[in-house]
């Protein structure tokens, strides 16, 4: 993606390279990858085995093209057999960035957003790629739409005779082990059923009793994990995942779930580690990709962090947000010009990105063109007026020009947004410097 013309290590993901995955390893993995999908796509566990079956084949000869870059491929791959080189860059300067082996899927978020391939796909050997079609999901999250509005009522009515069964069944085998954990399954289904209808105090309550009937099954804490985390309650979310890790050691979703954790916490070594280690669990995973690349940055080590970026890419992560994330670990680096040009290709994808355009502001005032770095800055703070960097770099050009009024209220308004101490002390050297002019 970048032009700098530093070489990375093109590391292969997947199995064995001469290796051909069985119909059940290719059944499981395809499973997994929909799993993850199964709340934006409403999918049961039937849909997932339907869809899997549906999956149609391709044979591909060694140097054959698999998918181009800038495609809408609107599909999942799965390499079945043989090796799938993995290219970034525009027409006569690509190079290669990571090599697919049976196990890898790549185009997650070509499936499920259908964004067009941020690079170009070719066979190196004889090559078995598995697709699922976009068009097959659409077409069951239709039927399921359909079914939802006609069928409201009789869910509500289910879900209370669900309850009132768990009841019962509570009831008659809460001495008994096996049937604990079997009937577990039951709070966890009315535990979805109402994370779909926002109900949060059942869902909180049904996944809890889940735990409390299989507290030795790592899938309810993982639930329950997930839901804390989503509102704002991290101590709980970090005790759920971390028994979750416990129970099942190798369970990449608990140490990508814990590394979020870490990372928001600013323990980024410790993210980088269980990031690392999701990877090499389940490799392939592009928002894990990203996730790593982007502790990598917190800890300014920018080389590492842009290869994985480029690989999330590469496996179709989430496109805008990366791009910008490898522009602001470019100009952090000093690559003023690879932060300018991926800045600009993030904007391509969503132009209303504010720190897209303070990447852009922050480069103007770097090659001192400080006229150019207000229109930008300027631009992103009517996107996002509670974005800091931006009044910080505004407060910077407002310096530049002398213009010290300005300045001083640009940087106090950067004051107000900084959420770190570091930042913090940055800005009032700035402010108290012109407070003594």
């Amino acid at each position: 993606m970048a032009r700098n013309g530093k070489a990375h290590k093109q590391a292969p993901v997947g199995v064995l390279a001469h290796s051909r995955l069985s119909p059940a390893e290719a059944h499981d993995i395809i499973r997994q990858r929909l799993g993850r999908m199964a709340g934006q796509w409403d999918l049961k566990a039937a849909d997932i085995h339907r869809l899997t079956r549906r999956m149609q084949t391709v044979s591909y000869a060694p140097g054959e093209v698999i998918l181009p870059r800038g495609v809408r491929g609107d599909c999942l791959g799965l390499v079945v057999r043989g090796q799938v080189a993995v290219h970034v860059g525009e027409r006569g300067a690509t190079r290669l960035v990571v090599l697919l082996l049976p196990g890898s899927t790549f185009g997650e978020m070509m499936l499920a957003q259908g964004h067009a391939s941020n690079a170009g796909l070719q066979a190196l050997t004889r090559c078995e790629i598995r697709f699922l079609r976009r068009a097959n999901l659409t077409a069951l999250r239709d039927e399921r739409t359909s079914e939802r509005q006609t069928a409201t009522l009789w869910r509500l009515i289910g879900a209370s005779a669900l309850l009132l069964l768990a009841v019962l069944a509570l009831m008659l085998t809460l001495l008994l082990p096996a049937s604990r954990e079997a009937l577990a399954v039951v709070p966890m289904s009315i535990g979805q059923w109402c994370a779909d209808w926002e109900l949060d105090v059942c869902t909180s309550q049904a996944w809890q009793v889940a735990v409390n009937l299989a507290p030795g099954d790592p899938n309810p804490r993982l639930a329950l994990g997930t839901f804390h985390w989503g509102r704002g309650d991290t101590e709980s979310a970090a005790q759920a995942f971390e028994k979750a890790r416990s129970l099942a050691p190798d369970l990449p979703e608990a140490y990508n779930n814990l590394g979020l954790i870490y990372a928001e916490q600013g323990k980024h070594d410790e993210a980088i580690a269980a990031f690392r280690r999701a990877l090499e669990l389940e490799p392939g995973i592009a928002a894990t990709e990203h996730n790593l690349g982007a502790s990598l940055q917190a800890t300014h080590s920018y080389e590492e962090a842009v290869a994985h970026y480029q690989t999330s890419l590469a496996l179709g992560g989430p496109q805008a947000s990366t791009l910008l994330n490898m522009a602001i670990a470019y100009f952090e680096a000093g690559e003023l010009d690879d932060a300018e040009l991926l800045a600009h290709e993030a904007l391509g994808m969503t132009p209303d990105l504010a720190p897209a355009h303070t990447v852009l502001g922050a480069v103007a005032l770097e090659v001192e063109q400080p006229e150019i770095a207000l229109s930008e800055l300027q631009r992103a703070i009517d996107l996002d007026a509670g974005y800091g960097p931006a009044h910080f770099y505004l407060g910077l050009a407002y310096k530049t020009l002398n213009q010290p009024a300005e300045a001083i209220a640009a940087f106090e308004e950067a004051l107000v947004h900084a959420t770190d101490e570091v930042t913090r002390t940055r800005i009032r050297r700035h402010l108290n410097e012109l407070y003594a002019e």
